[in-house]
Formats: C-alpha cells, structure tokens, sequence
C-alpha cells in the first residue's frame, strides 16, 4: 500500500540523503542551498505530506527517485513507491522558516564540514533583517533560526549574535533558536538578548572520533555546555546534533 511520508519512512529517506528529481518538476524557487553544516554548498529540496517533512539533497545518483504523482509527487526506489507527498517551499532554506547562517566561516577544522574551504562571508544585522522581511513576505513566517561558523572566536562571534537576536526581536514576535559553539557565558547572554532556544552540537559522543572529527573543540565543554543551558532555556528548548554515519 502507498503512504504518506511516515516516521518510518522518513527514516529511510534520511538515512540515504539524496534524491533525483526531473528538472521540470523542481522550479528554482523550490530548491535551496546549504550554506552551513557537512551538506554546506549542496543543493536541496523539501517534500511533506502535511504531517511529515524531509529534506533531501539533489543527487542525479540517488536510489530514490522522485516522480509526479496525484496531485503532488511520489518517492520511488528499486521500482517500488514508498512515500508520497508534495514539494514545500522554503522561506529562507526552510519552510516557515528564516534559516540564517549568520558567518559563513570558520576557523575550525571539523572533518565533515566544508564550511572553511568556502571562505564565505559573514552577514550584516541589516542583511540578515532583510532576509527575514523576505521569508515573511512569501509565506507563512512560523520562526527564526540562526546558526554561524565561528569567523575569528567563539567569544566574538557569541556577542554577535547576541546583537543579531535583539535586533531581530525587536522586529518579531517569533521564536528565535540559535546554534552556536558555546562559551562561558553564551546561554544566558543569548536567552537575555531573546533567543528561546539553544543548540550546541556534540556531532559524536565518542571521545575518540570527536577528538579525530572536531580536532579543534571539546566534547567535554559542549557536553557541560548543554547541561548548564538546560535552566536557562527550561525544558525542550536545549537540543544538540549528531552525525550517523
């Protein structure tokens, strides 16, 4: 039997990554492209079944194989439809969403992130009002989410956008969550600047890979991070990401 996009099945999907998509049936407006993380200069593509949503990047190689069908399009692999569901339109990289990478640099070697070899740029708070002016403009704006390479220190880069969420809260009423590597003092500067959620990204809680992966950082220090952010924030607004590979 055909499905929507189930937890089930969103799995699988994720657990491959990819999709290969007809031109024809991808508009550009409906394509975005990563500018932070390992899928960093990657583009990709959002499919939801109005309870389920995944993200999937561009691969002309994929297994997955994705065709019109019904009113919206179908997941097909090894001739078989797994899922189905329509393409969503991302705001800015998400739907209903304001996704900014606010550096688009970093000075740290993480070996799954292709954020340094792109030397990009870091935003302006102004740039950054205007990108989330835009998202709010094409659809339904539910919230804002900063994420940021660290350009010259995480102390720096920490007050930065610290001014980044106070601007933007003076201009909306939405939720703000911030991913940033952590300092000493970050939660409680980000939480009284208006950010309701934080995210520090341990990627592995192997002592070994993460000291091979993430030469630069500590799994200690990110791991206390999360504990002390935990009765700033309150519950379920500390998250963190892992890598499976």
């Amino acid at each position: 039997m055909h499905q929507g996009l189930t937890a089930e099945t969103k799995a699988l999907l994720i657990s491959i990554g990819s999709g290969d998509v007809d031109s024809s049936l991808l508009p550009d407006e409906l394509k975005t492209i990563a500018t932070a993380g390992p899928g960093a200069g990657g583009t990709s593509f959002f499919i939801s079944d109005g309870l389920h949503r995944v993200r999937l990047t561009l691969n002309t190689e994929s297994s997955l194989k994705i065709i019109p069908w019904r009113d919206g399009v179908a997941v097909r692999k090894e001739g078989r439809i797994i899922a189905y569901g329509k393409f969503e339109l991302p705001l800015c990289h998400c739907p209903e969403q304001a996704y900014i990478t606010v550096s688009e640099r970093c000075i740290f070697d993480c070996k799954f992130c292709p954020v340094p070899l792109l030397n990009g740029r870091v935003k302006t708070i102004d740039e950054i009002i205007t990108m989330v002016e835009c998202a709010s403009k094409n659809g339904d704006l539910e919230a804002i989410s900063l994420t940021s390479g660290v350009a010259e220190s995480p102390e720096k880069k920490v007050e930065y956008m610290v001014r980044v969420v106070r601007a933007l809260a003076q201009h909306y009423n939405l939720p703000i969550g911030v991913s940033v590597y952590p300092t000493d003092t970050s939660s409680e500067k980000l939480y009284a600047a208006g950010a309701c959620e934080i995210k520090y990204n341990v990627e592995t809680m192997d002592p070994a890979i993460f000291e091979r992966v993430c030469p630069d950082l500590s799994l200690d220090y990110i791991v206390s991070a999360l504990e002390k952010a935990v009765p700033v924030f309150g519950k379920n607004h500390v998250s963190s990401n892992f890598i499976l590979a």
